[in-house]
């Protein structure tokens, strides 16, 4: 009797979880429950690329599949608990024939659940060749990535290029990633565009992906790494391709010099250089060539700083070199002595040489 009052009590909060699920999809448009989700930067509901689109498509033969299982066992189990429930005066009769097993109910169910699993593994096994086979393609971007903590390096060994923490791609065009870690173990992933790779030390991985459509896809590192691992993301820009071939001239170039005539930005070149920065980064044409921390060359048009943590702006930057710590706990800036001393003056004048850097 008390599993029978049990089950009942169980079975009671599937009203509230159903309630749940309405006011749930009731954040988004009437007409569009699903909105809440797609509209989220990091959606994986908004897909915007053909391995997102078949790994969705996934998703959801899976989804409706363990849907079915869920109503056709719960049911039963509904049916059995009211159907079978002890009434008063039962327990003066004598309980009903005990039988053990039915073959053909027995047989039927491992076909079904094998007909259920085979609905599942057939196309999991079609996407996965096709996700793990690079496509045959001539015009295919090559991109190398690696994973530091925690900051993203961007290398395009095809086109001379080298940039941290955003990236550009073609729309329209399929692009290899290969992904190295350089310390401990990373994962990439863009959302919108596909799902995870893990980044191993020692040992080298790959993915492809393609953007579908011009616009701005978040990324991050999706394995915990160490203390700021959820501050470590990055942006992908998918440009029409003319517009993509002139990011790629601009990225190639070299950061110009500052005017003589504006004073604070070469006190900010003079201090970048005196306080040791060039020793982690790199600012090509600048005498800097520093491998430790992010290529700075083209630092002043990117969209974001600190590994794509907040907007690029003034203000964010000037807290970024006063409390580097506190904006990104356990990056290595924050071990540098030079960088603890920096009066408000000189973090002025170190803004303005970043922020001139386009």
């Amino acid at each position: 009797m008390f599993s029978v009052f049990s089950t009942l009590r169980n079975l009671c909060w599937l009203p509230a979880l159903l309630l749940f699920a309405l006011l749930v999809s009731g954040c988004g448009q009437m007409d569009d429950p699903m909105s809440w989700f797609r509209d989220a930067n990091q959606s994986t509901f908004d897909v915007k690329g053909p391995v997102a689109e078949q790994q969705l498509h996934l998703f959801y033969i899976t989804v409706w599949v363990t849907l079915f299982i869920f109503i056709a066992v719960g049911g039963v189990l509904a049916y059995a608990t009211f159907r079978f429930r002890q009434r008063s005066g039962d327990s003066e009769k004598p309980p009903p024939a005990q039988t053990h097993g039915h073959p053909l109910i027995e047989i039927g169910l491992i076909a079904a659940a094998v007909f259920l699993l085979v609905i599942i593994a057939v196309p999991t096994v079609r996407a996965i060749y096709d996700i793990y086979e690079l496509p045959e393609d001539d015009d295919m971007l090559v991109i190398d990535v690696i994973a530091y903590q925690w900051w993203w390096a961007f290398e395009y060994p095809d086109k001379d290029v080298t940039t941290a923490n955003e990236f550009a791609i073609p729309v329209g065009r399929k692009v290899k990633f290969n992904l190295r870690t350089f310390d401990v173990i990373h994962s990439f992933w863009v959302p919108k565009l596909g799902g995870k790779i893990d980044m191993i030390p020692n040992r080298d991985n790959w993915m492809w992906l393609q953007a579908d459509e011009p616009g701005q896809y978040w990324g991050q590192c999706a394995e915990f790494c160490g203390e700021s691992h959820a501050n470590m993301k990055f942006r992908v820009f998918a440009y029409e391709e003319d517009e993509f071939q002139d990011w790629i001239e601009h990225q190639r170039s070299e950061a110009a010099d500052p005017p003589e005539e504006e004073q604070m930005v070469v006190e900010g070149k003079e201090l970048f250089r005196s306080r040791g920065c060039v020793a982690c980064h790199t600012i090509r044409g600048h005498d800097a060539a520093g491998l430790a921390g992010p290529d700075l060359t083209h630092f002043g048009s990117r969209r974001t700083l600190g590994a794509a943590m907040a907007d690029n702006t003034e203000e964010n930057l000037f807290e970024w070199l006063r409390d580097p710590d506190g904006f990104k706990p356990g990056n290595l800036m924050a071990l540098d002595t030079q960088v603890q001393n920096l009066t408000d003056e000189e973090i002025d004048a170190l803004v303005a040489y970043l922020k001139s850097l386009n």
